[in-house]
C-alpha cells in the first residue's frame, strides 16, 4: 500500500531529554565558553540569547509555522561582545551548546528493527524533523540513523516546521513522492498528525507515552496504542 514512510525523529525514533533554558545549564555552557577564550557572564549570555532568539522567531514569514536558523542567533550574541565568527566556529559553538544541554539520548529499542524491516521490504524512508541542523546532525551520526534514510529534511534548513503543510509539501516535491503512497509516523498529535492531515498524507500515531485517548475524528489513520514502532510494519502490511 505505502511506498514512502516519513518519520518524525525526537520522541519517535530517538528518546531524548535536554535542558536548554535553566540557569545551571547556561552557567555550565558559559564556563565552557571561557575555556575556549570567549568572555561572557552567564546572565548576560542568557539575556542576549533569549532576546535575540525571540526576535528572530517573531519576524514575518510566508509560512504558517516558520522556523529560524539558530546559527544566526549565535552570530548576533557573539557579535555583541565583538566576536566575528566563521561558519565553522558558529557550528562548533552550536554543537557544544547542544552537547552541554544533553541529559539523555538513546534510540528506542524498536527503532532499528522497524527501519530495518522497512528497508528489507524495499520501502523508501524519509525523515521530517523539527530541529536545528547544527544540534541534530551530530545526534543522527551518533545513533547511526543516517544510512536508513532516503531523504532527510530538517526544519532549520527549510524555513518552516510541522505542522505547516509547506514542510510536508517540500519533502514530496523534492523526492517526487505521491501522497497517496506515503504515511507520516510520529508521536505528536498537534505537530506530526495534524500537519500530515493538512498536507493530505495519512498519519500513523505512535503513542510513546501513556496519554492515548480514542478520538471521534482523529487526525491519523493508524495508531500504535502501546507505542511500538513494530505496529508500523504489521498495520500497514509490510
Amino acid at each position: 500500500m505505502y511506498q514512502n514512510y516519513i518519520f518524525d525523529l525526537y520522541g519517535t525514533l530517538i528518546d531524548i531529554h535536554t535542558d536548554e533554558y535553566s540557569k545551571n545549564f547556561f552557567k555550565k555552557y558559559v564556563k565552557w565558553l571561557r575555556k575556549q577564550g570567549y568572555s561572557f557572564e552567564w546572565k548576560q549570555f542568557y539575556d542576549w540569547y533569549v532576546r535575540i532568539e525571540k526576535w528572530h522567531r517573531s519576524q514575518p514569514s510566508s509560512h504558517t509555522k516558520p522556523e529560524i536558523q539558530i546559527e544566526d542567533v549565535f552570530r548576533e550574541v557573539f557579535a555583541g561582545k565583538g566576536y566575528v565568527l566563521s561558519d565553522k566556529e558558529v557550528w562548533y559553538l552550536c554543537e557544544n551548546f547542544r552537547r552541554t544541554s544533553l541529559i539523555y539520548l538513546s534510540l528506542f529499542p524498536d527503532t532499528i528493527a522497524c527501519l530495518g524491516g522497512l528497508k528489507k521490504a524495499g520501502k523508501k524512508i524519509y525523515l521530517l524533523s523539527n530541529a536545528q541542523r547544527s544540534f541534530t546532525w551530530q545526534e543522527l551520526e551518533q545513533t547511526g540513523l543516517i544510512p536508513y534514510f532516503d531523504g532527510i529534511l530538517i526544519s532549520s534548513d527549510e524555513g518552516c516546521m510541522k505542522p505547516d503543510p509547506d514542510f510536508y509539501n517540500i519533502l514530496c516535491d523534492r523526492y517526487q513522492l505521491k501522497k497517496e503512497e506515503s504515511v507520516m509516523i510520529g508521536n505528536e498529535l498537534k505537530s506530526d498528525m495534524a500537519g500530515a492531515k493538512a498536507a493530505g498524507i495519512d498519519g500513523f500515531y505512535i503513542n510513546r507515552y501513556p496519554l492515548f485517548k480514542k478520538e471521534e475524528n482523529p487526525a491519523y489513520k493508524y495508531v500504535a496504542e502501546t507505542g511500538s514502532l513494530m505496529d508500523v510494519l504489521t498495520k500497514t502490511g509490510v
